[in-house]
């Protein structure tokens, strides 16, 4: 197999382009040593606050000798245990295959993959892949200032509403939105029991599959968030009709994800110009395809939602650029960010979906060689696009006529301050 970039016999039809973000993002004048040094430090200050807060959050919420030694549960909706049955340390008390089918993991190649319903999700779970999820969720609240979410669900969290967390993964979204809004109860689940073993009173993790069909009471539910896990769903539309069954009449639904297709303002980004992360996120598409996921999903989550039934339905697109060479001190982190999460795991990104399109082990290594360049090389002013999508579930009781689409799609307008 070949893996030039200019080899368009073995590319895969590339991917629509996503609508152009505007304004152009500033470049930074300041050297990229200099940038690197200081932005490094901010970087590693902010890794450190986020295991800070974790265990803060768990201190701060249980105290002592009354703190439960895990909350990562078995979600009793496909297991048939109790709904108030938590892990402790010593996992010979529990029968095998719950041990073999929950907790245990999966290897290949170096790398660790969940071991319950092995293969549905491509990605691995291992501590690398956690750092890099507490990267993204870093990387997202840079894009949105800070915000955990934009549907206006502010004051029902303050009042004691509740939260689905779909995809969990370190929990991290769950545990702080947990701190942020003490009275409000949180609930994520996840393939993998990665989540953190002291966590806030109000925050609780199961192990389930987002697929499957929820056996919660139907209007149960304030706000459900879905963030990085579109690419990995492969029936986008019953996904949407249990959110539809589940939320309660007002309640909203959120969708934030990346859009993998790089671009620029400046043309330094080019189908004229060869450029290894663009034929990689492409190979990446068709490999996700093949495994039965559309990684491109988030393109078409509004028109879905409107076809499911939602109303209110709101889009807002960010640029997410890829390295530190915005000018923009916010978004020159958020950079930072997403370049560490994207070389760290392309070992880990590449295996299953490039396999899937037949390449061997070596060809994958010999490829991310270039990809490695191109993510480092500074004098391409790359970005991919950060989406936002929200909905609401109508008032009415009857929502099988389908909701108005009011999708908007709401620019960011400091971008380039």
């Amino acid at each position: 197999m070949s893996t030039n970039g200019n080899d368009s016999a073995s590319m895969p039809p590339p991917p629509p382009p996503p609508p152009p973000a505007t304004p152009p993002i500033a470049i930074a004048s300041t050297p990229e040593e200099e940038i690197y040094q200081t932005a490094g430090m901010n970087l590693s200050k902010g890794k450190e606050k986020l295991n800070g807060e974790t265990s803060s959050a768990s201190t701060s919420s249980l105290s002592g000798a009354n703190a439960p030694s895990v909350d990562t549960q078995i979600n009793p909706r496909h297991s048939g245990t109790s709904a108030d049955f938590a892990f402790e340390a010593d996992m010979s008390k529990y029968p095998a295959s719950m041990t073999s089918s929950v907790r245990a993991h999966v290897y290949e190649g170096g790398l660790r993959y969940h071991a319950y319903k092995d293969g549905k999700y491509a990605f691995p779970n291992d501590e690398t892949e956690q750092n890099r999820d507490d990267m993204k969720h870093t990387m997202a609240l840079m894009l949105t200032r800070g915000a955990f979410h934009y549907a206006p669900v502010e004051e029902v969290l303050k009042n004691g509403g509740e939260v689905l967390d779909l995809g969990t993964g370190t929990g991290i979204w769950a545990i702080e939105l947990g701190d942020k809004y003490p009275n409000a109860k949180i609930t994520g689940i996840d393939l993998s029991p990665i989540q953190p073993n002291f966590v806030p009173e109000n925050v609780h993790f199961f192990v389930d599959d987002l697929e499957e069909e929820w056996l919660d009471d139907a209007n149960k539910y304030d706000y459900i968030h879905v963030r990085h896990v579109v690419y990995s769903i492969r029936d986008r539309e019953y996904l949407l009709q249990q959110a539809m069954k589940h939320l309660k009449p007002g309640g909203y639904i959120e969708f934030q994800e990346t859009h993998y297709a790089a671009q620029s303002d400046d043309g330094t980004v080019s189908p004229t110009i060869p450029y290894a992360l663009r034929d990689f996120i492409n190979y990446l598409i068709a490999g996700m395809r093949a495994l039965g996921t559309d990684a491109l999903g988030i393109l078409s989550l509004p028109d879905e939602l409107n076809a499911a039934g939602f109303d209110d339905i709101k889009h807002t697109t960010h640029k997410a650029p890829i390295g530190s060479w915005p000018q923009d001190k916010r978004l020159r982190l958020a950079g930072l960010f997403q370049r560490t999460a994207i070389m760290d795991g392309l070992r880990g990104i590449s295996r299953r979906p490039l396999m899937a399109l037949g390449w061997t082990q070596l060809q994958i290594e010999m490829f991310l060689v270039d990809v490695r360049k191109a993510l480092m090389d500074n004098e391409v002013h790359a970005y991919l696009t950060f989406h936002v999508v929200y909905a609401r579930k109508p008032f009415a009781a009857d929502h099988g006529t389908g909701g108005q689409n009011q999708a908007q799609r709401d620019e960011e307008d400091e971008i380039s301050r």
